[in-house]
């Protein structure tokens, strides 16, 4: 998938979550934070994509493209599950709005919890860095912070098995024949590995 198609989409989460704010006024500054995030991304990607259709970058691309996938690939597993979830608005058990968006709101932060132990806008966080020190690679010809790169990077690539390995397990559920699972039912097997390998504490469940 190409680069602005991951930034069209960073800004479409954006917009969902912006829907939240008025019947949800008391998780408003967390909201915010997510909103704020997912436009930062869009903004980095479309500043690589830029740097990437540069004829002066043309062969340091390849350097950071293994890089750019993984950064990619994450966000995209990422963003396929908050609409998912997103769609859980759509139920028509909630007795109100108020309800449904509470509801899908707490299901958001579990969701993302259980599978790494990270909070949503944490993890966003770390996407957003993680593609800015790849940019700086790209144009400058090292990160900002060597350390830093490095740890985000292995940071992604866990996180990046572990969304692969659900993928693939609801794949095999579903050629069982159980096709009631959805993509993000299997959230609750997902690797219990050390939080530590996302950066992320320990802590209840939610989304910031």
């Amino acid at each position: 998938m190409a680069l602005i198609a991951v930034a069209e989409k960073a800004q479409d989460i954006a917009a969902g979550f912006n829907k939240f704010l008025d019947p949800l006024p008391e998780y408003s500054t967390e909201i915010t934070a997510l909103i704020s995030e997912c436009y930062a991304i869009s903004s980095v990607l479309r500043e690589l994509n830029n740097a990437k259709e540069d004829p002066q970058y043309l062969y340091e691309f390849g350097d950071i493209s293994p890089d750019v996938l993984i950064a990619r690939q994450s966000l995209d597993y990422t963003f396929h599950d908050v609409r998912q979830l997103f769609g859980g608005l759509g139920r028509p058990t909630y007795i109100s709005n108020r309800t449904a968006y509470l509801e899908v709101w707490r299901e958001i932060g579990d969701h993302f919890y259980q599978e790494s132990h990270c909070s949503l806008v944490r993890r966003l966080e770390n996407n957003r860095l993680y593609l800015q020190e790849i940019t700086r690679i790209l144009t400058e010809g090292r990160p900002l912070d060597e350390y830093s790169y490095h740890d985000l990077k292995e940071r992604s690539m866990a996180l990046l098995e572990k969304q692969e390995s659900r993928l693939e397990a609801t794949f095999n559920n579903l050629s069982l024949g159980d096709t009631g699972l959805s993509f993000i039912a299997l959230t609750t097997n997902a690797r219990q590995k050390d939080a530590d390998n996302n950066g992320c504490s320990r802590q209840p469940a939610k989304i910031v």
